[in-house]
């Protein structure tokens, strides 16, 4: 009894975030899933500027025995000049142009490593709407440099995640099942 009362009392006392969506449409957003690497997240910026973060970690399927696969959630927000030069740089690079989906070719031809990540970027803009996906490329600076995004992708992930490590801040972090 005096377990379940003290977990009550933790739970009073530490209660867990609430996480609010904005009302306004979302406007940029990025995901990102590694199968084996177990992790996945979602970037979602909303047109009033603010800025939602999560990513899932420990997620290796099967979990290793004792791994706890866990979820952080980040939060911020960018001003509407931002926000604005951001979408002026998307536009620049004629997001709206590209292909949408993007594979590369260790993917098909079995050449090399095989990577199981993939990417989706999505801009929802007055003058931009398209979604991007990739499968087979790795973030820009990662051990793979002939597997990166390709541009204008690279750049714009790039952007992206200054934002979740310049602009977020950590506020909650949750254990979770895979």
């Amino acid at each position: 009894m005096l377990a379940v009362t003290g977990g009550g009392l933790w739970f009073l006392f530490n209660p867990s975030p609430v996480i609010e969506v904005p009302e306004g449409k979302q406007v940029i957003s990025m995901d990102t899933h590694s199968v084996m690497g177990g992790r996945r997240s979602q970037l979602r910026i909303y047109e009033n500027g603010s800025v939602i973060f999560h990513e899932d970690k420990g997620m290796r399927p099967p979990p290793p025995p004792g791994a706890s696969a866990t979820r952080t959630w980040r939060m911020g927000k960018i001003n509407p000049e931002e926000l604005d030069n951001l979408i002026d740089f998307i536009e620049s690079v004629r997001f709206d142009e590209l292909e949408s989906f993007y594979e590369h070719l260790s993917v098909t031809s079995g050449a090399g490593t095989m990577s199981d990540l993939y990417f989706t970027f999505s801009v929802n803009s007055s003058n931009i709407i398209n979604t991007v996906q990739t499968i087979g490329y790795h973030p820009p600076g990662s051990v793979h440099p002939d597997k990166e995004l390709p541009s204008p992708l690279d750049e714009i992930y790039i952007k992206l995640y200054d934002i979740i490590e310049n602009r977020t801040e950590e506020v909650y972090q949750e254990s979770i099942r895979s």
